[in-house]
């Protein structure tokens, strides 16, 4: 099951990296997807449940990485805010995400960007071993 956790997070590392690319040179296809957030029950189910799943696989393999503590906080924070989102009506979840996406414009994007860059960065070398 920890095997399974690590390679998880490896490839929301990775997600996290491509994003980045995506945020720097593609902001307005970013913002696009960022605004579907919530809109149809499938996309809003798949959304919440990838955050759960990634939130559960940072909590299990929070034993072997070396931010222990770190990443049992980023797990825990992405199950709850899954769980909490999940008894939002959709509608609610829609037009946040809709506001959410008009205000960030292009350059908060590409700023979002780095810092996606170097999340990714870090949770890919963040294992023991």
């Amino acid at each position: 099951m920890i095997v399974i956790a690590k390679y998880s997070i490896v490839l929301f590392g990775l997600f996290l990296i491509f994003s980045s690319f995506l945020m720097f040179f593609k902001p307005e296809k970013t913002r696009q997807i960022i605004g579907k957030a919530g809109s149809t029950y499938l996309i809003n189910f798949l959304e919440l449940g990838c955050r759960l799943l990634v939130g559960i696989a940072f909590i299990i393999s929070s034993k072997i990485a070396i931010y222990e503590l770190q990443f049992k906080v980023v797990g825990y924070f992405l199950v709850i805010s899954a769980l909490v989102i999940m008894c939002i009506p959709i509608k609610k979840h829609n037009a946040f995400s809709k506001r959410a996406a008009e205000k960030l414009k292009p350059n908060y994007l590409k700023i979002c960007g780095l810092f996606s860059l170097f999340l990714g960065y870090i949770i890919l070398f963040s294992f023991k071993n």
